[in-house]
């Protein structure tokens, strides 16, 4: 599935961003953002602002947990 907002630079990523692949991603779109999200410093930050506002069930607390086990391994 394609987001209106998935394509996005590195500089650009907001909670919107994430807030729409929680909602309407596939599995393929979750994987392409724990990638994004390991990688790219805004996109974590994102996903930061992005749990607490979240209605989708599973995702903002599974983000939750995988932001803070990334801290662990830094």
């Amino acid at each position: 599935m394609e987001h209106r907002h998935i394509w996005v630079r590195d500089n650009q990523w907001d909670a919107a961003v994430v807030h729409s692949i929680w909602e309407r991603g596939s599995d393929h779109d979750i994987l392409a953002l724990m990638r994004e999200v390991k990688r790219n410093p805004n996109a974590a930050d994102a996903v930061r602002r992005a749990v607490p506002s979240s209605q989708v069930y599973g995702w903002p607390r599974f983000f939750k947990l995988f932001l803070e086990k990334m801290g662990d391994a830094r």
